[in-house]
């Protein structure tokens, strides 16, 4: 025989009553009788029920819609990838759409900061990684490596301006894709050959992607026994 069966009631004494049941939470306590000795059922009291979402402690456990993650963090139907909503009894809640603004946030919680931007004003570094001479001989003006500098355009596109080094670039930015060109005079007190060359340098690529393509060219102007001319390639760095 097991022992892990119910201990009797003490005896009452007919006509006694007490009150049977909880009060927690949507319950209420009721009242038994005593007939015969013994207390009979708990009546006029309200009893738990299975917990439904309704801002009431359905099942009388201290808890209102604790299975129901009411409050709790959620993404709601709106435009933005954030949970800046909470979860109701309705479902998530809607919340304000949050844009994309180039402000050094991830304001759209994409793990994206500013290069996928909807508004604002973008202003990220640009940083040379290197560029490699055509010949090995070259004695060119290219923007050196580890030179730095800032691009500033509208987040919807538009005029563009940059400096790496002493190079001033223009230009412009549509649908995330830049186009810069600087160019410098180089007069023959300053190039290794005594001559007049023109120094073009291009900044081209995706600006979400991270990296920008940078070439240089020269354009011989005038002089004698001049070299013959160099280019380079390489890449900049877009740092958010």
């Amino acid at each position: 025989m097991g022992d892990d069966a119910e201990e009797p009631e003490e005896p009452c004494d007919d006509g006694e009553s007490e009150a049977c049941g909880s009060d927690v939470g949507a319950c209420r306590k009721g009242t038994r009788n005593c007939e015969g000795g013994v207390f009979g059922a708990c009546e006029g009291g309200v009893e738990a029920v299975a917990e439904t979402c309704n801002d009431i402690d359905d099942d009388c456990d201290g808890a209102t819609d604790e299975d129901f993650h009411v409050g709790e963090a959620c993404d709601g139907p709106d435009s933005d990838r954030c949970n800046d909503d909470r979860m109701t009894c309705g479902g998530c809640s809607a919340g304000e759409n949050t844009l994309e603004t180039c402000d050094g946030a991830d304001n759209d919680c994409d793990g994206v900061v500013d290069s996928d931007c909807e508004t604002g004003d973008c202003q990220p570094t640009l940083y040379v990684t290197g560029s490699t001479p055509s010949s090995p001989g070259c004695v060119d003006f290219p923007v050196e490596e580890s030179t730095s500098g800032m691009i500033e355009y509208p987040c919807g596109g538009g005029p563009v301006t940059a400096t790496l080094g002493s190079v001033a670039f223009s230009g412009s930015v549509q649908d995330g894709y830049v186009s810069l060109l600087g160019t410098q005079i180089i007069g023959p007190e300053a190039s290794p050959d005594g001559c007049v060359w023109e120094m073009t340098h291009t900044i081209t690529g995706t600006v979400s992607s991270g990296a920008l393509s940078y070439a240089y060219t020269e354009t011989f102007i005038q002089g004698f026994n001049c070299w013959y001319p160099c280019t380079e390639s390489g890449t900049i760095q877009v740092k958010w």
